[in-house]
């Protein structure tokens, strides 16, 4: 398995490559594919993979920003998903190979990603983006270039949608998890009277908006609706404010950084009875080890598969083997990122076409690919059966409620997950 990330030079080079042999690389002599060489099929616009090459995907990951534990443990679990797949004679004989870029949970890193991964006509699809921002930055790019992407983590809604035929993910909307979470505050906890906070992301927004109308919709009442910044540090001139309305319960749209820190500050602000509950950018290891003490009772929930346990325990000890701990200490997405993997490589193995002299070159039409990802269905993962939708939601399961308890978040309530 090789991980590469390429340069400038290096990008520059696969053109002049590609150029001078008419097509990436393709040579072929006498292989022959509906009636046209491997170079005239290059030129025609396929792409071609020698003999002994890799097959080529892509990967973009936030392994920087404010994530980055959540990027990593994503990054490993698509090592994890390319070694499987590998030993198990990979595409038709072919290794595949990943190349992981940072897309560091950002729209503007996105957009260098794609711009990447468009100049380089050896990528055949992209597993990622990890955050909502990253992955809008991908789309439009990936979408001229005809490269289909599957995320794991991307939740809001407008990832995916009926003008992005190349955009699919893994990860339930976000309108399910906010729909669930309203129902969870309002029915079960009984809470009438919220305040809602944000950190100004695309994805952070986006839930809270998407949580104010779900929460509304039930009879409840919004006191308040504030943003923060990502980066920011001291919440406390806002949660002062917030404080005045006497809110139940915080709902908190955003990542486990701020959170933390907000649960810490609404012990000085005269918010030290307040309940606070936020989204799958705050479960994890990392929120409870970062928030310490004032960390315990807050809830979160998180968009979960139907997993199936004898897969999930075969793929943790693969994951430990290979990475020294246990996925579940690193980040929450593992399962999903494995299953996207599997998803972009089970379309590609259903798009390959073998040269008619069956010397061992692959070629794949990228229309043909990305119809393959989009008509994934049945597909058993760890998450459960992938199936997409028109508009390429393709996750399987529901939305788990989690409370910090003991410093560990405990799933205390499921909904739509056997």
């Amino acid at each position: 398995m090789k991980i590469r990330t390429l340069s400038f030079f290096a990008i520059l080079m696969v053109a002049v490559f590609a150029l001078t042999a008419c097509g990436g690389g393709a040579g072929g002599g006498d292989a022959m594919y509906n009636g046209m060489t491997m170079e005239e099929a290059a030129a025609a616009g396929y792409i071609v993979v020698a003999p002994g090459e890799a097959v080529r995907i892509g990967a973009s990951v936030a392994l920087t920003g404010p994530i980055p534990e959540y990027g990593l443990d994503i990054s490993q679990a698509y090592q994890v998903a390319i070694a499987d797949l590998n030993a198990e004679g990979g595409i038709a004989g072919h290794d595949i190979e990943i190349d992981i870029q940072d897309g560091a949970c950002d729209g503007d890193a996105g957009t260098v990603v794609a711009n990447t991964f468009a100049a380089d006509s050896t990528i055949l699809a992209v597993a990622g983006g990890t955050c909502t921002g990253e992955t809008l930055g991908l789309a439009p790019i990936l979408q001229e270039a005809r490269v289909p992407f599957v995320s794991a983590s991307a939740t809001n809604p407008a990832v995916t949608s009926e003008d992005c035929d190349i955009c699919n993910r893994v990860a339930l909307s976000d309108k399910l998890q906010t729909d669930v979470d309203a129902d969870y505050i309002y029915n079960t906890m009984g809470v009438t009277s919220v305040a809602v906070m944000h950190d100004n992301s695309d994805y952070g927004l986006g839930v809270a908006e998407l949580f104010q109308g779900s929460f509304e919709a039930l009879g409840g009442t919004v006191l308040s609706f504030d943003g923060i910044q990502v980066g920011d540090v001291d919440f406390r001139p806002v949660l002062t404010q917030v404080a005045t309305n006497s809110p139940e319960l915080i709902f908190f749209g955003g990542y486990y950084q701020e959170a933390a820190l907000i649960v810490q500050q609404m012990q000085e602000t005269g918010l030290e009875n307040a309940t606070f509950f936020s989204d799958d950018g705050v479960m994890g290891a990392a929120f409870p080890e970062t928030a310490g003490a004032d960390g315990e009772g807050v809830y979160a929930s998180f968009v979960l598969g139907d997993e199936v346990a004898d897969a999930n325990a075969a793929f943790d000890a693969k994951y430990e083997e290979m990475w020294g701990l246990l996925p579940q200490d690193q980040g929450p997405f593992h399962a999903q990122a494995y299953d996207s993997v599997m998803m972009i490589a089970n379309a590609l193995k259903s798009a390959v076409h073998e040269d008619e002299g069956g010397q061992g070159y692959l070629i794949f039409d990228r229309a043909e690919v990305i119809s393959a990802v989009r008509a994934t269905s049945g597909l058993q993962g760890l998450t459960g059966v992938m199936s997409c939708s028109a508009i390429g939601d393709c996750g399987a399961g529901g939305v788990g409620i989690f409370q910090v308890q003991d410093g560990t978040f405990v799933q205390v309530a499921g909904f739509g997950v056997e």
